[in-house]
């Protein structure tokens, strides 16, 4: 689990190691997922019961696996200030990360922890991603944003959002006692302090691709790449659905709008008028009320219509629990047109026809053919609300070559080009080191390839150096010494040689004394979430977990 949560952590941070000690590294616990119930499918009984799991013997239900996965999605997302794209690799560390926080909440219940609501309002406030990036302080309409925009596409509630932070809260209290044995050394602190402020001069050079030569590609090259790498080529699932639809726009007319909410909103979120040139003053100024309030109308109604549709929706999909009810009668009932031409979809396609801005694809695929889970809740969009039935699931499948040789041919090419150039530069790094390890200067043993030698100014963490792969060479080298030719870095295109010319150590007694509290609490911080990880991963063994989410459910015709 580690080294899958380490894998993760790769996907979703920037490959720079230095930043474990940098003085301001951020630790949290922590596209769109769709796996939340509302109103309508809180009727299906059997949706509660049906269990995804068990810990401490107690059965876990798929609903309540759902809405911590749901969580979790929610929380990395926050950390990376974006949705995540969920694939499979994510999905499992994701669904693993799922269980943990199930397991540390039942734990923290057992050990009688409580959360007040002003905990909850802190740990809020203190997210970055509610943070103004002018203030660095909280900020309510970053808040709002995230509430209005991001989290109606996740099926999380504003209130549920609150329910989800305050289980964070839970968490964190949890996992104290464990991060209480975060220690940290003069050692290390002497290290992070040499990493952050030590000045390093880099000499680099990209490693061209032409370097590899040229390279082709045979049908049978082609045909041995697809025996070995058939599962890159198979088909995917797919489903077929039927769906109606709720136009945001239709609901315009039903929402009204008066001049003092209007007011109570511009009030409510004052810091997004700020005249920027004055921010930094004592007491800022605002743009008036009458210039923006145009602006806050079309939100405020955009938002209130797209409400009305979704609760529509929620409707329609309440209706759809009653006995004997199906998707078609209740479509009829409702006046509703159901959309029964939508193409076979993958589930990372993009279905026709459909408002892109919903997590179409992803509700679909949380669907089963049983009567009551083949309908979803209401999947909202920016411009429609869907409300989707299941009608047949298509199995992946292994297509015969010829069918996929064209897609075969182009992928074994960029194989074997990519083969050929990681081999060529592996040679080069081999050869140079070799020649620098026998007195031969950087540039003259690259020379031979006729390699373009740039060097940086000096840099350090504080003092960082910008134009292209900055980032990659500061990363691949702040931690060496001086004549070190680090291991190849690798960019998008290319691969970069990098050799460390010169390394100045900053001076400790001058510097470290100012900066030693600051670099002891980030090294403890990142201890203590190393420990508490650790921690919540061992409560699944001492729990007895069994994951049962992944036994398939009885399939069975709607009703």
């Amino acid at each position: 689990m580690a080294m899958m949560i380490s894998k993760f952590n790769k996907l979703i941070h920037n490959k720079t190691v230095w930043l474990v000690f940098a003085i301001f590294i951020s630790i949290a616990f922590v596209g769109v997922y769709t796996g939340s119930k509302s109103s309508g499918s809180q009727q299906r009984s059997q949706a509660t019961s049906e269990v995804a799991g068990k810990l401490w013997g107690e059965e876990i239900s798929r609903m309540e696996f759902g809405q911590a996965y749901q969580s979790v999605y929610v929380m990395y997302s926050m950390m990376t200030g974006r949705p995540l794209n969920i694939n499979d690799e994510v999905d499992e560390v994701l669904r693993r990360s799922a269980w943990q926080r199930l397991a540390t909440l039942k734990k923290a219940r057992q050990m009688g922890l409580t959360v007040t609501a002003d905990q909850v309002v802190n740990l809020i406030k203190g997210e970055r991603i509610f943070q103004n990036q002018q203030t660095g302080q909280y900020d309510a309409n970053a808040y709002n944003a995230f509430i209005q925009g991001f989290l109606p596409r996740t099926g999380m509630s504003a209130k549920g959002f609150e329910n989800m932070m305050s289980e964070q809260v839970l968490i964190q209290k949890a996992s104290a006692a464990a991060a209480q044995g975060a220690l940290v050394t003069e050692d290390e602190i002497k290290k992070a302090f040499h990493l952050y402020n030590d000045k390093l001069t880099v000499d680099y050079a990209a490693l061209p691709r032409s370097l590899a030569g040229t390279i082709e590609v045979s049908d049978e090259d082609a045909k041995k790449y697809f025996t070995e790498n058939a599962e890159q080529f198979r088909l995917p699932k797919k489903r077929i659905v039927h769906l109606v639809e709720f136009n945001v726009s239709d609901y315009t007319n039903t929402v009204e709008i008066t001049d003092e909410i209007i007011a109570q909103i511009y009030e409510g979120n004052k810091q997004r008028y700020i005249i920027p040139e004055t921010a930094t003053n004592a007491v800022p100024e605002y743009r008036p009320l009458e210039e923006v309030k145009g602006e806050i109308f079309e939100i405020v109604s955009g938002d209130m219509s797209r409400r009305a549709a979704a609760n529509a929706a929620d409707a329609f999909v309440a209706s759809l629990a009653g006995e004997g009810a199906t998707f078609e009668s209740e479509a009829e009932k409702a006046g509703l047109t159901i959309v029964a031409n939508t193409p076979a979809f993958a589930a990372t396609d993009r279905p026709r026809g459909v408002d892109p801005s919903a997590p179409f694809a992803r509700a679909a695929f949380e669907l089963e053919l049983s009567p009551t889970q083949y309908y979803s809740d209401p999947v909202v969009g920016r411009e429609k609300v869907y409300v989707i039935a299941l009608k047949k699931e298509l199995p992946d499948f292994l297509p015969e070559f010829d069918v996929v040789k064209a897609d075969v041919m182009v992928e074994a090419e960029l194989a074997a080009i990519e083969k050929a150039y990681v081999e060529k530069s592996d040679a080069i790094h081999a050869e140079i080191e070799a020649a620098l390890k026998n007195g031969t200067s950087f540039a003259d043993a690259a020379s031979k390839y006729s390699l373009n030698i740039q060097t940086t100014a000096p840099f350090n963490i504080s003092s960082p150096i910008e134009g292209d792969f900055a980032r990659e060479i500061m990363a691949a080298t702040v931690q060496f010494d001086k004549g070190t030719l680090v291991d190849l870095i690798d960019t998008n295109e290319e691969f970069l040689l990098a050799y460390i010319a010169e390394k100045e150590a900053a001076d400790e007694a001058a510097t470290l004394p100012g900066m030693r509290d600051d670099l002891s609490a980030s090294i403890r911080q990142e201890k203590a979430a190393r420990l508490a990880q650790a921690w919540q991963e061992s409560l699944l063994e001492e729990a007895d977990f069994q994951d049962l989410s992944a036994q398939p459910a009885t399939d069975s015709e709607e009703s």
